[in-house]
């Protein structure tokens, strides 16, 4: 993940900004309700406060939100994004990753019986795309019959290649912030698609969580059998922000998952690499993984 002076330099206010607007589209932020705090949002994409504030000022000056001192920030609907607020400016150009998980993802969801097979360093992608699915099966506008998720994550207790101090090699607490968030995402995609089935919702719902002990390079995602979408984990230096109290870290190697890039491909026309992939996935589950102990 980027520091907040990198995350700057590339624009991160963009990233954050599409993210949001993606969000509101897809409903996770609904009309006449209240944006997180800029704190949580801070939190949330790990960025600095101008970031934010930068961000939530193109929503703002889009029409997309209204905001005032102490209240927050507020989703307005169509018929007053065209009143007595500043013209529309165009939005910047979509970051990739941005439009490539969620409109497939949500084409998936389309379907009666839905199968997911991810493999990922955290599964933090999915968990926060997966919650606009889950919002349009609540409001019935989707009602599929089952779903399969097979998620396939790096073993928490081994050492991993990356996260890690570069400084030194015996600094656990970057591989200790990556286990907390790869049991934090696993924990939270298993609920809350359980809950789909608790509440009658989707009559069928397997969840099945399996570790492997490597460092995934990349990631996959297959979605419904004929669609792959493949990235790689970029690696950067890190400078993590002083922690109250601690010793401070040294430069940390990260990966750049959340913002990566993802290829499609889908059948008919490149058969073969979703069925390779397909096999990949069959074999690394079957032959390697090992069912996970996340708890409940």
């Amino acid at each position: 993940m980027a520091t907040r002076g990198q995350a700057e330099g590339s624009r991160k206010y963009e990233y954050v900004a599409e993210e949001l607007r993606a969000r509101i589209r897809d409903g996770v932020y609904r009309v006449g309700r209240l944006l997180p705090t800029q704190r949580q949002l801070v939190d949330d994409f790990d960025v600095s406060r101008a970031t934010v504030t930068t961000a939530l000022r193109l929503l703002r000056d889009e029409g997309l939100i209204e905001s005032r001192q102490g209240s927050g920030a507020r989703v307005l609907p169509a018929e007053e994004r065209s009143e007595g607020l500043p013209p529309q400016r165009p939005s910047a150009p979509a970051l990739p990753a941005l439009e490539t998980l969620r409109p497939h993802l949500q084409a998936a969801f389309e379907a009666d019986h839905i199968t997911l097979d991810v493999f990922s360093l955290t599964s933090e992608t999915m968990n926060r795309h997966l919650g606009a699915q889950i919002t349009r099966i609540h409001d019935g506008v989707i009602r599929p019959q089952s779903i399969s998720l097979r998620l396939m994550v790096p073993d928490p207790k081994i050492r991993l290649a990356f996260p890690a101090a570069l400084a030194d090699p015996d600094d656990e607490r970057p591989r200790q912030r990556h286990r907390d968030t790869l049991i934090q995402c696993s924990r939270s995609v298993r609920y809350e698609l359980r809950t789909l089935k608790r509440q009658r919702l989707v009559p069928e719902v397997s969840v099945r969580i399996r570790t492997v002990p490597l460092t995934p390079t990349g990631k996959m995602y297959l979605l419904n059998k004929d669609l792959l979408l493949e990235g790689y984990y970029t690696l950067e230096g890190t400078d993590p922000d002083p922690v109250e109290g601690e010793e401070q870290e040294g430069t940390t190697l990260n990966s750049l998952g959340l913002g990566a890039t993802l290829f499609p491909y889908s059948k008919p026309d490149q058969a073969l690499k979703v069925e390779t992939a397909q096999t990949f996935f069959d074999s690394y589950w079957d032959l390697l993984a090992q069912d996970a102990d996340f708890g409940d």
